[in-house]
């Protein structure tokens, strides 16, 4: 590698942006920290009233369901777990026998 070849660093800062094909200029090292560094909010540390407000409005969006879609819900969650307790003592009742038929 000679010394006029651009290193890593500098071919990634030319890389052609988009499909333009036309390579960008690298950035000043201030450009870039500015573009790298998050910015801080206006009022450092948590406030209780600004929370609670936003947690209303988050509040707001949120729909609640119809008595009958509240019902279908309910009823579908109710057989998906007798269904699932059903499998599982299954399950558990055919390996004790062949666990109890093994070590007999």
């Amino acid at each position: 590698m000679s010394v006029n070849e651009p290193n890593r660093t500098e071919e990634q800062l030319l890389e052609p942006e988009g499909a333009g094909g036309v390579a960008a200029p690298a950035l000043q090292r201030e450009e870039r920290r500015a573009l790298a560094a998050p910015q801080a909010p206006t009022r450092p540390g948590f406030h209780p009233r600004e929370f609670l407000d936003e947690v209303v409005l988050e509040l707001r969006k949120v729909i609640k369901p119809k008595r009958s879609e509240l019902v279908n819900y309910a009823s579908v969650v109710f057989f998906t777990l007798a269904f699932i307790t059903a499998l599982v003592y299954g399950l558990d009742y055919v390996y004790s026998l062949g666990a109890s038929q093994l070590f007999k």
